[in-house]
């Protein structure tokens, strides 16, 4: 039995999140909108997921603690053995999305304090 990670079509599970690679692309609100992609590319599908992790402060900063760099410029957390991902370059996507999220986190909160 063979695992192909990342090719399956439909949708996937990221943290519980679902994800809809079927699904229309929904309109993108804040400094999120300012990246554009593909309708079903993995910079919108990025931004999704960083927008539903905004609100979960505690999630996304234990994310972006996590997934720091070593010496050689890789990931710590995700270059760990036996995740199948002895090479993966930092910054990897996981850190990718947190700090997307704590982005859109500190526009909506500085837009609700103007």
């Amino acid at each position: 039995m063979s695992y192909s990670w990342g090719a399956s079509r439909g949708s996937a599970r990221v943290s519980g999140l679902a994800l809809d690679r079927t699904a229309a692309p929904r309109p993108v609100d804040g400094p999120a909108a300012a990246v554009r992609a593909e309708p079903d590319g993995p910079v919108l599908e990025q931004q999704r997921v960083a927008a539903e992790l905004a609100p979960m402060v505690e999630v996304w900063q234990r994310l972006l603690a996590q997934h720091v760099p070593d010496r050689a410029g890789r990931c710590r957390t995700c270059t760990k053995g036996g995740t199948g991902l002895p090479t993966t370059p930092w910054p990897c996507v996981i850190h990718g999305i947190a700090d997307m999220a704590r982005r859109t986190y500190d526009a909506e909160r500085s837009r609700a304090a103007s």
